[in-house]
């Protein structure tokens, strides 16, 4: 996944100082999960089968700071569930770019197109958009029809507002390899800053 030059020297040097110290572990990427609930039921995540009270907690932009303060680690990554479903994503998000840390938040993008004036285009903060394939097919793996349009729109939308914007993509057996070479292709023409590929 292509990182812009800020972002590459700001953690050589972060590499380098944790070297120089003598650290032989130290973390690179917090995982910072603010709630689990979510506004898909996709059938390959267990998230949204916690307890109802789980599902309602959210972590206060206080307790993620705290954690990221903790941790150390230059870059954030923000999954979920649904982090846009977050009442103060915007306030957690912000703070997290005030402390110079690289903010990746991971959306299916449903909200994100609406929620874009809740944020400030910067280097530190990426929106990385979950996308499964073309159409049918990704659709076909959130279990709900019309989701890779809103997706696709909301990327449009926040690149031409001058967000930065990756794609997170699961491989699923059964996958049309063909299918998949085309939407690759596809992402390019959207200039996505990057795309994240794993096995599911």
């Amino acid at each position: 996944m292509a990182i812009n030059l800020q972002q590459a020297m700001d953690i050589g040097k972060y590499l380098f100082k944790q070297r120089l110290s003598g650290k032989k572990r130290f973390p690179l990427v917090l995982m910072l999960e603010p709630l689990f609930r979510c506004n898909l039921a996709c059938s390959g995540c267990g998230k949204i089968q916690h307890p109802t009270e789980v599902l309602k907690q959210n972590l206060s932009p206080e307790q993620c700071f705290a954690a990221v303060e903790e941790c150390g680690a230059p870059v954030v990554s923000i999954p979920g569930g649904e982090p846009l479903l977050h009442p103060q994503i915007d306030q957690i998000v912000q703070g997290l770019v005030d402390r110079k840390k690289y903010v990746y938040l991971c959306t299916n993008g449903l909200l994100l197109e609406k929620s874009l004036h809740k944020f400030k285009p910067s280097p530190y903060l990426t929106f990385s958009v979950h996308l499964d394939g073309m159409k049918e097919w990704h659709d076909h793996c959130v279990d709900r029809k019309g989701v890779f349009d809103v997706a696709v729109a909301a990327i449009r939308a926040a690149k031409s507002q001058g967000f930065r914007v990756t794609t997170n993509t699961t491989i699923f057996t059964g996958c049309n390899v063909e299918e998949m070479q085309g939407f690759f292709d596809f992402l390019e023409t959207l200039k996505v800053d990057g795309m994240m590929i794993s096995p599911g």
